[in-house]
């Protein structure tokens, strides 16, 4: 896919310093509604961040551009045929430069490369920049969660009738 980049983003090992960010990032009430992330605390967060060391059915990333850390990708919910992607920029300055589109291909190769069948999102209808952004990669709406939710798939592979 050609797209023009206005920032070069990397991806790098998601750590402690990546979590306290997250924190702040997640608790912003704009990306908190756009992410639809549930409430947490300190302590909950923590619990989590140590269970990343032994479970298979995660992979995160940090986002990175230059030496500064502006967001999370990730896959959750990883089995051998497929994964739910998610992802946000917590630095706001970033968003709307394809960071996005960099960050859900990185995803996107990820996938690939351990040979997953597909990946798929839970998606806001409200959030049309997410919508477009997966439509874009070729993930395509597969059914309705509820009034306010949609799940888009995108098969990695040809599939077999």
């Amino acid at each position: 896919m050609e797209y023009r980049k206005f920032f070069e983003a990397e991806f790098r090992e998601f750590n402690r310093d990546i979590l306290e960010k997250s924190r702040e990032w997640l608790n912003d009430p704009i990306i908190k509604e756009l992410t639809s992330a549930s409430e947490f605390d300190a302590e909950s967060q923590e619990r989590w961040f140590e269970s990343l060391k032994t479970r298979n059915d995660y992979y995160i990333r940090s986002v990175w551009y230059k030496d500064k850390p502006i967001g999370v990708m990730g896959i959750k919910h990883l089995t051998d045929k497929d994964g739910e992607t998610f992802g946000y920029l917590g630095e706001k300055e970033y968003w709307g430069k394809t960071i996005g589109v960099q960050g859900l291909q990185y995803m996107i190769d990820y996938a690939k490369s351990i040979k997953l069948e597909s990946l798929y999102a839970i998606v806001l209808k409200e959030n049309i920049n997410s919508y477009k952004l997966m439509r874009r990669l070729g993930f395509e709406t597969e059914k309705d969660i509820d009034e306010k939710t949609i799940v888009m798939r995108l098969y990695l592979f040809p599939r077999e009738n």
